[in-house]
């Protein structure tokens, strides 16, 4: 049987264990999670003893047959763990691993973790007596346009519903980081009451621990407080916010301002705008403000300038983006401040 990952809970739930699961593929935290799955469904169905086997130069296959066929004096019922790097066991290991399929029996549970699985090696004999005892997992990377939906329902672990939006600025943040993004949804499920979780939510998360709000640097920008900016952003850099997570806030915010600029010169009413863009009673007037300071010509010639310094964020100079960070806010706060053509 192949299941895909986001299949293996509801597999669990609903019948009891296959005698064999090999998790396999290159992305660590997903393999991680569905192991520690199977595992913890395991211990619920009374498999107390474990025993791990780590594949190196070497290694006797037969050890796992061994251990199969021992009767143990404390449990009835056994988890044996294979830890493979490639799956490539050989022709010793790929006859010890079909022999175990062979005479696999409920008391025994065999877990194989291994790195991707080639379309070469899932037609050998041991991979398809596997598949046919089995359950076979094949783990893919999450790629940048699946990383919302994944998420979204990572969130749902926690009866947490989180926005589209609100899904985009993470993956925008974590750049493809499941570990980062898990992070996130773990930090945003505790601070956040609501069961609903929005744009908002994530930009104050990103300084939640800090005596400077971002989303309030933000605002000070918009309303033209260039002192107060600058103080903040400082305040941001001392405390040791990352120039990447503060870059993603400014930017959420700043393309949608653009947007709305863009749509306002086209004649778009600003007030029908506000309700499209669902913008509060508090955050229209730094909008509008900064909506009137600057031509819709001029916010482009600025959103073109973040390109630079997400290049620098990116960098080995990545420290120079404090500065640059400080040249966007002043553009956004006072028209007459910078020549942003001196500055890239």
């Amino acid at each position: 049987m192949r299941l895909r990952p986001e299949q293996l809970n509801a597999h669990l739930n609903k019948q009891t264990l296959a005698p064999i699961y090999f998790v396999c593929g290159d992305e660590p935290l997903q393999k991680l999670e569905a192991i520690d799955e199977i595992r913890r469904t395991a211990r619920n169905q009374g498999f107390e003893e474990r025993t791990v086997f780590n594949v190196e130069r070497g290694f006797d296959w037969d050890s796992i047959n061994r251990a199969g066929d021992n009767l143990s004096l404390f449990s009835t019922k056994k988890i044996l763990e294979l830890r493979m790097a490639a799956p490539k066991p050989g022709k010793d290991g790929g006859k010890a691993l079909l022999e175990y399929t062979e005479k696999a029996n409920e008391d025994n549970l065999l877990i194989i973790s291994a790195d991707k699985l080639e379309r070469a090696s899932q037609n050998t004999k041991w991979v398809k007596a596997l598949e046919k005892t089995g359950v076979l997992i094949q783990i893919w990377p999450i790629n940048p346009d699946q990383l919302p939906g994944w998420l979204q329902t990572r969130a749902q672990r926690y009866n947490k519903a989180l926005t589209l939006d609100a899904a985009k600025l993470i993956a925008l943040r974590v750049e493809g980081n499941l570990l980062a993004a898990r992070q996130e949804i773990d930090k945003l499920q505790l601070l956040v009451d609501n069961e609903n979780i929005d744009v908002d939510d994530v930009i104050a998360a990103v300084a939640d621990s800090s005596r400077y709000n971002v989303f309030d640097m933000i605002e000070s920008a918009y309303l033209g407080q260039t002192g107060r900016t600058l103080a903040m952003l400082k305040g941001l850099q001392n405390e040791g916010t990352e120039p990447l997570a503060l870059f993603g806030a400014i930017m959420w915010e700043f393309r949608r301002t653009c947007s709305m600029s863009a749509q306002l010169q086209n004649g778009a009413n600003l007030d029908s705008l506000f309700n499209t863009y669902r913008i509060w009673d508090q955050k229209k007037r730094p909008l509008k403000a900064v909506l009137q300071r600057h031509k819709s010509e001029a916010l482009k010639r600025l959103l073109a300038y973040c390109a630079s310094i997400d290049k620098t964020i990116k960098s080995a100079a990545k420290d120079r983006a404090w500065d640059q960070l400080s040249t966007l806010l002043l553009g956004l706060a006072d028209t007459k401040t910078i020549n942003l053509e001196n500055q890239y």
